[in-house]
């Protein structure tokens, strides 16, 4: 979803760095690149280390995501202002093809519905999956299987959209043919995947260039 559907990561990206001035905490570019694609789980352990290195004292990462929670409430992102270009006409056009349409996303489940209903396409997804609640997170391929079994399909019968490279290592460590967004701002490599598109609406060509065996 975060990247992929909507321009998520440079919009979080402004409010974390806004967030964690203002409370005194140093952050590099570098470290801030770290957050993107990563789910709750590793963005906690993040924010204690950069607290507690900055700060000298020891704070538990949901803390200080509680914090955090409450100056998002102040810097409110619009998602249907990023969702990316051609995204509800790439969807539309699949399900008229006859694809199945899946989210599988390391966002909490309430964030993920939140945004796919302001773009007004949650009826496109069949299956949605957060990632939040699971053992493991992306890089692991966890999340992808269990969106396959509720699917109810073969990995072979299936692409995986994504632009990090935690995301591209999961889909592909799953079995999927994975495809990925071109994302060129937060030092991903992109190197795994499949192949690459510049924009969404690339997507169909991809597909339909990929056959199972």
């Amino acid at each position: 979803m975060d990247g992929v559907l909507v321009d998520s990561e440079a919009a979080y990206r402004r409010v974390h760095e806004a967030f964690f001035e203002a409370q005194g905490v140093e952050v590099s570019s570098e470290e801030f690149d770290m957050l993107a694609g990563s789910s709750r789980k590793v963005e906690r352990q993040f924010y204690a280390a950069w607290w507690e290195r900055s700060r000298g004292e020891k704070m538990d990462g949901e803390a200080i995501e509680r914090l955090e929670d409450a100056f998002w409430d102040s810097h409110p992102i619009s998602y249907r202002e990023i969702m990316n270009p051609g995204v509800p006409e790439t969807l539309a056009e699949l399900k008229r093809m006859g694809y199945r349409l899946a989210v599988a996303s390391s966002s909490p489940l309430d964030h993920i519905e939140k945004v796919l209903e302001e773009c007004g396409i949650a009826g496109f997804f069949e299956v949605v999956e957060s990632g939040d609640e699971l053992t493991q997170s992306k890089p692991n391929p966890e999340i992808y299987l269990l969106t396959l079994g509720k699917l109810g399909l073969p990995a072979e019968a299936c692409c995986a959209v994504e632009d990090s490279d935690p995301g591209i290592e999961a889909a592909r460590r799953a079995g999927l043919y994975t495809i990925a967004k071109r994302e060129e701002r937060f030092g991903f490599t992109q190197r795994g995947a499949d192949v690459m598109v510049n924009e969404i609406p690339g997507v169909i060509g991809a597909i339909l260039e990929y056959v199972p065996a």
